[in-house]
């Protein structure tokens, strides 16, 4: 989120995009801005139907299907290459050969508080912009090839990470999305940080801890309690903060049993934790670090414990494309260098940094109106306005006219590779 006096500096214009972008022609503009704008009453209707229906991570399916529906009727065949029954990838061509630009959908929803990061505006974003794009192609007769990645599970489980590691996004040169954050009565319409990390890296983890049951009235001394194990595991968790960067996090909750009974000595208990920092080096190692605060405090309650982490749960340090994320800002119509300069990084997370590390990409941020940040039911609420609709719509076009520079301007597509390649080559070196 950017600081009040950005945000305050920065004006979106009615058309959203302001007219003195000039990296196209009209014919390319008109193009783009005709086929969202014609499309909006369709995509209001799916972002209704996503939000209504909140489902959690892998059982994304009534939102898959309405995506899918959408994307058929647009003009898109869509496939599913990959083992999520929840995923799907959308693909439109024009002509021959050419570069493949993408756009990735979320779908997926919390516990309870249902559409609280509004996936459902980064989805109906991600299928306006390849309409945009699909129609410049048209217009321009560019050869290239427009897609839409559909990942689940971007809350919990990694489906960004799976679809990776199965190829999905082999096929793609470049690829882009838009995430919503809250802000009251603010203006601005997005930006993509290119100063360092974007996002923190995250690794997910639990920790299973099994003891033995007994009576706690009659012999609590035949007991090992698990949940002994688990309370002083977080409190020595509860320490270790003390002495982490302020840019680290560690965060987790103890699960229990259903037969858990107050007057019976706990045989197991279970806790489920998240380390965060600036890299997936540093991530891991404070993981590895909280992981021993629990196995000191297994041994030291005389329990065995099982340590669950796996591959699938560490999601990266997002790293927008500079060049792709100034082409963004420019088309936007704002002076993002010195609101880039300011905005700084947010301390959340997603998989969306993996495919920063495998290709081209960026996922700038967009306000809507909300008095509260995301994952509350405020958030939920503010997702469901016409208004943040709309400014979902704006976010689209910018970066439909992104993928049309990509695809149609061949020296800015190769500087983009070519800053991708310095980009692993100078830093991308503590990923793993």
């Amino acid at each position: 989120m950017l600081p009040n006096k950005a945000i305050a500096q920065t004006v979106t214009t009615l058309r959203g995009i302001s007219p003195s972008s000039a990296h196209f022609d009209d014919e390319t503009k008109d193009a783009v801005f005709g086929a969202i704008d014609g499309a909006n009453a369709a995509m209001w209707e799916l972002n209704k139907t996503i939000h209504e229906n909140p489902e959690l991570p892998f059982e994304e399916y009534k939102a898959r299907a309405a995506l899918v529906k959408a994307l058929c009727k647009l003009g898109f065949t869509v496939t599913n290459p990959s083992s999520l029954p929840t995923a799907f990838v959308a693909t439109y061509s024009h002509g021959r050969g050419g570069r493949v630009f993408g756009f990735d959908a979320e779908y997926d929803a919390l516990p309870d508080v249902g559409h609280a990061c509004g996936h459902n505006l980064i989805a109906v974003a991600a299928v306006a912009a390849a309409v945009g794009l699909k129609a410049a192609l048209k217009a321009r007769n560019i050869p290239g090839t427009v897609k839409v990645v559909g990942s689940p599970a971007e809350e919990g489980g990694g489906g960004k990470i799976i679809l990776l590691n199965e190829g999905v996004y082999e096929s793609l040169d470049a690829c882009a999305m838009a995430h919503p954050e809250g802000g009251m009565g603010a203006t601005y319409d997005g930006n993509a940080y290119v100063g360092g990390p974007a996002s923190l890296a995250r690794s997910g983890f639990e920790v299973e801890f099994h003891g033995r049951g007994a009576h706690a009235g009659a012999a609590p001394w035949l007991g090992i309690n698990a949940l002994d194990a688990a309370v002083q595991g977080y409190t020595a968790v509860s320490m270790l903060r003390q002495q982490l960067e302020p840019s680290m996090r560690v965060h987790g909750i103890i699960q229990g049993s259903e037969k858990w009974a107050q007057n019976i000595i706990p045989s197991y208990a279970k806790v489920a934790y998240s380390s965060r920092a600036l890299t997936v080096k540093q991530t891991l190692e404070l993981r590895d670090k909280t992981i021993a605060c629990f196995a000191a405090a297994a041994k030291a309650t005389g329990c065995k414990h099982v340590v669950t982490a796996p591959e699938t749960d560490v999601y990266a340090e997002l790293r927008n494309n500079r060049l792709l994320a100034d082409a963004y800002a420019d088309l936007m119509g704002h002076d993002f260098k010195q609101v880039i300069a300011r905005s700084g990084m947010t301390t959340a997370s997603t998989d969306f940094g993996n495919v920063t590390y495998a290709l081209p990409a960026i996922h700038p941020g967009f306000v809507i109106v909300s008095d509260t940040v995301n994952h509350t039911a405020g958030f939920t609420a503010a997702a469901a306005k016409k208004d943040a609709h709309r400014r979902a719509m704006v976010v689209a076009k910018g970066l439909a006219m992104t993928g049309a520079k990509f695809l149609e301007d061949d020296r800015f597509a190769k500087e983009v590779k070519k800053e991708f390649e310095r980009f692993r080559r100078e830093e991308g070196r503590d990923m793993v």
